[in-house]
């Protein structure tokens, strides 16, 4: 695990007090409004009873007043993140111990919690906390859509017995959790083999052992045991080796459009699977699916040692270079949780600025919804300056959008662009099974 970036680490408190309010609840207003009638009529015929009961009046004004405050004082509250990094589809939860460290026991006490992570309810009523006693809750949220989110701040509420006050405190503390975009698995991309070599010299096979497999061979005396590939040797019934090649493979980049103008999103549409009732990790937005494209096949190239980058530009730029591992993973989840559709410059404008820029020999794999064949036409350019592309095209139409130009696909095929169409609600795996066939 990689060091928390300084945006996700805990806000530190703030330097100012908790801020305390009090206020006078409606029946208390009337009780305070009979005492004054109460002391007037004393004053006025002079008889003892009334001065006795305006007395009795303000001394249970006072007191509860008194006990109001004391409610919300003398206490100590923590709340326990299991995590602060979370993935769609996952579940978030933290444990809040509330302990009374006064001397009088809190009749009824009120926690009110302001997080903005969707659906997260910490907020509870408790009643009896007797001194030197903590009550103990776990809180525990589906996590359904990605972003940074603030954990708190909390605010504690008490009242009297008899309910004529109500004293508010408000604590200033707050963290921070991140929620990855999910990602799907996937079985295998459907690109020939010869797309991912760089150069030809990674054709070449090598006794040491490389991050990048080339093929399997049988068994040769003192080939080593652990280089035994045993799915291969289970089904030809002898023994195979793995081969590695020679040279690093070719890095992927990932190339995300998300300009404002060609994402669609179908906000009225049921967000549950009507088979399972559970909600849907991705809604009918073409934002969703492309950040989740991305995520996805991220995670399957650099769990097969690939260098895989990233290049968008949203509501911020996005670009990291390519590099190996879960470090990159991460950072690569990191960038996509934050990324929104709110892009202004074209994808073909993008493609044009930074991609020509790219080594010889990388691979792109261009993830967007737009029909304006100008990209179309920026992406077959570029094998003439030895940089392999692939297209997974969103059909924006099945998101409610409108129709794909009819120029787009075909320009892509008859250049040589293996294409992959995604439609609203089609698992992700089977179409990039069918890439380079749509």
């Amino acid at each position: 695990m990689t060091a928390l970036p300084s945006w996700l680490r805990s806000r530190a408190p703030s330097p100012e007090r908790p801020i305390l309010r009090w206020a006078l609840r409606p029946r208390a207003r009337g009780l305070l409004l009979l005492t004054v009638i109460i002391g007037l009529a004393a004053i006025i015929t002079g008889r003892s009873i009334l001065y006795h009961l305006t007395y009795l009046l303000l001394a249970l004004l006072i007191l509860s007043f008194v006990w109001a405050w004391s409610a919300v004082r003398d206490l100590e509250i923590r709340r326990i993140p299991r995590s602060r990094r979370n993935q769609v589809g996952g579940f978030f939860e933290e444990i809040l111990i509330l302990r009374n460290t006064g001397f009088f026991p809190k009749i009824w006490l009120e926690v009110r919690d302001a997080s903005t992570l969707p659906g997260h309810r910490a907020s509870f009523v408790l009643d009896n906390l007797g001194r030197g006693r903590e009550r103990l809750w776990t809180v525990r949220t589906r996590c359904r859509h990605r972003g940074l989110y603030r954990l708190g701040p909390l605010t504690l509420i008490g009242t009297d017995p008899f309910g004529l006050f109500e004293a508010t405190l408000q604590l200033r503390e707050t963290n921070e959790v991140l929620i990855y975009p999910p990602t799907f698995p996937l079985w295998r991309l459907g690109l020939p083999a010869g797309f991912w070599r760089g150069r030809e010299a990674a054709r070449r096979r090598t006794p040491e052992v490389t991050p990048n497999a080339g093929g399997v061979r049988e068994y040769q005396p003192g080939d080593a045991f652990h280089r035994i590939h045993w799915p291969s040797t289970a089904r030809r019934e002898r023994f195979m080796v793995k081969e590695f090649d020679q040279e690093p493979a070719a890095d992927v980049w990932i190339v995300l459009d998300l300009m404002a103008d060609v994402h669609v999103h179908q906000p009225d549409r049921d967000e549950e699977d009507w088979l399972t009732g559970e909600p849907r990790l991705l809604p009918l937005s073409t934002e969703e699916y492309a950040i989740a494209l991305a995520a996805s096949l991220a995670a399957y190239l650099l769990r097969r040692e690939r260098m895989v980058g990233i290049l968008a530009y949203g509501s911020r730029r996005l670009f990291l270079p390519p590099h190996r591992g879960e470090g990159q993973l991460e950072r690569l989840l990191e960038g996509l949780a934050l990324l929104r559709a709110h892009g202004e410059i074209p994808f073909h404008q993008v493609l044009q600025s930074h991609v020509l820029r790219m080594a010889r020999g990388s691979i792109l794999i261009l993830i967007t919804p737009s029909g304006d064949p100008r990209w179309a036409m920026v992406a077959r350019s570029l094998d003439s300056h030895g940089i392999r592309v692939a297209a997974i095209v969103l059909e924006a139409a099945s998101f409610g959008g409108p129709e794909i130009s009819p120029r787009v696909l075909p320009m892509l095929e008859s250049g040589g662009i293996p294409v992959a169409v995604i439609r609203g609600g089609e698992p992700f795996a089977l179409a990039l099974e069918r890439l380079g066939s749509a």
